[in-house]
């Protein structure tokens, strides 16, 4: 049986490494040394996971190179996946460009009205981390299995995958410039969320 990594295991499906601790949490075997049996890997993703992707993602990946068949055969209509939704169902492209585009609007107001950046990504995080809440629950109360779960948009989409904001440039605007240090301080003093939350902030 082949011995893999988890971060090989993810550069094989062309999904994130944080997608696959989520599998991991979610009960992905793994073997006691930190490495996986590949074949168990892409078996237990096969058999547990439901594709929220289109058929070149991960879920289908492991689909087509497992040898076990899925335990739950659903009929599956078949569609095109148009390019501005990166692979993703629908809803869940949807709610992560809301979620990144109005945190880039929230950023953008709070600099324009003259907040400080630090201000700014405060205010840019919390709208942020509310539409992730509020699009995660909507996605889990729709059957979306992964939010069923208790995953956010931003964990099962990856954090580099919002258009958020341009920090650089928007502190260029202020004639400041963005420390990330001092903006993740000023989000700690506020009690808010951190960007791990969504990940749309950096």
């Amino acid at each position: 049986m082949a011995i893999t990594t988890k971060a090989a295991l993810a550069a094989e499906l062309k999904i994130s490494k944080a997608r696959v601790s989520q599998y991991v949490k979610a009960g992905l075997p793994v073997r006691s040394d930190g490495k996986l049996n590949r074949e168990d890997a892409l078996n237990w993703i096969n058999r547990t996971q439901l594709s929220q992707t289109y058929e070149d993602k991960g879920v289908v990946r492991a689909r087509k190179l497992a040898s076990d068949p899925p335990r739950v055969v659903r009929p599956v209509q078949i569609r095109a996946a148009p390019p501005d939704f990166d692979g993703y169902e629908p809803e869940v492209a949807i709610a992560r460009s809301i979620i990144g585009s109005a945190e880039a609007v929230v950023a953008q107001s709070a600099v324009a009205a003259g907040a400080s950046i630090e201000l700014a990504y405060v205010l840019s995080v919390m709208v942020a981390n509310a539409l992730d809440d509020a699009a995660s629950s909507a996605l889990a109360n729709r059957g979306f299995e992964g939010f069923a779960k208790g995953f956010s948009v931003g964990e099962l989409c990856g954090t580099a995958e919002f258009p958020g904001p341009d920090w650089a440039a928007l502190a260029r605007r202020a004639g400041a410039t963005f420390d990330e240090d001092a903006c993740e301080k000023f989000l700690s003093a506020t009690g808010a969320r951190g960007t791990d939350s969504v990940g749309a902030s950096v």
